[in-house]
């Protein structure tokens, strides 16, 4: 199976870098990697061609214009560039167990999407491993960390635990992975959910249940690692509840303005010779 790894960024090289390093060293590697990029500076072309560049994997860095936070934009920009049957999505402020692509692939099944944990580290960890430049993970009983029992992968256990539900309401998007087939079932992300940030992840997964996908969490398993940030605080939460209650009432299948949508805008800034 064809895996795209998508990789969103904005404006924060220096996580970028370790994530990307992360990606370097999977066990299983994707077949692409692509990273979508949301207006960022010209530092973040350096930190992507830096990391991305020697290596032998197969890569992309595409970009749109910075108009405000369109996380929704940039993310179908990044799957209209992707050629494989498999989608995997990431953000830039994650690193990745090096099991993380293998544990996805592993549970991965027809009419199901999956969404994988995160272990939160402290500002401390976080300034440390960014000043080194490589990701260590940490160990269970280090200091400071926050969902500590996802530090943990028990493959067994995993396998026993992670069954489909036709429903959840706790989503996030930075460990998330489908089907490009079911992507493109519910048109993608929808950019109504663009200029502010937040919930465009829970929309496409409430779409992906109105069309009876279901989905997986991932426990034990697909462990990523979140680096500290100053939250984004600054966000039209009433306009982005609505559209989300809105689409639960009126049961949407498809996005209002989604991948079917995408305008021409938006290029390759850079990528590997046999992209």
């Amino acid at each position: 199976m064809d895996i795209s790894l998508i990789v969103t960024t904005y404006n924060w090289p220096e996580a970028l870098r370790l994530t990307l390093h992360t990606v370097c060293r999977q066990s299983m590697r994707p077949d692409q990697v692509i990273v979508a990029d949301d207006g960022s500076g010209p530092e973040t072309a350096r930190a992507v061609k830096d990391v991305l560049g020697p290596s032998d994997l197969t890569w992309c860095h595409v970009r749109h214009g910075d108009k405000g936070v369109r996380q929704s934009r940039i993310k179908n920009l990044a799957v209209r560039y992707s050629q494989a049957q498999y989608l995997i999505l990431i953000d830039h402020d994650v690193a990745l167990h090096k099991d993380f692509i293998a544990d996805h692939i592993v549970n991965a099944e027809a009419g199901v999407f999956l969404q994988g944990k995160r272990v939160l580290l402290s500002e401390q960890y976080t300034k440390a491993v960014i000043q080194n430049g490589r990701f260590t993970p940490p160990k269970f009983w280090t200091k400071g960390l926050g969902n500590r029992k996802n530090t943990l992968r028990f493959p067994l256990i995993s396998s026993l635990l992670n069954r489909p539900k036709n429903f959840e309401t706790s989503l996030r998007g930075c460990n998330l992975s489908m089907f490009r087939h079911d992507f493109l079932k519910v048109d993608g992300f929808d950019e109504i959910f663009d200029r502010s940030w937040g919930r465009e992840d829970s929309d496409i997964c409430y779409r992906l249940f109105h069309n009876g996908i279901k989905i997986k969490t991932i426990w034990f398993a697909a462990i990523q690692y979140h680096l500290k940030h100053d939250v984004f605080t600054k966000w039209d939460k009433e306009r982005l509840d609505r559209e989300l209650n809105q689409n639960v009432d009126e049961k949407r299948i498809r996005a209002v303005h989604g991948f079917s949508k995408l305008s021409s805008e938006g290029e390759i800034v850079e990528a590997s010779k046999d992209f």
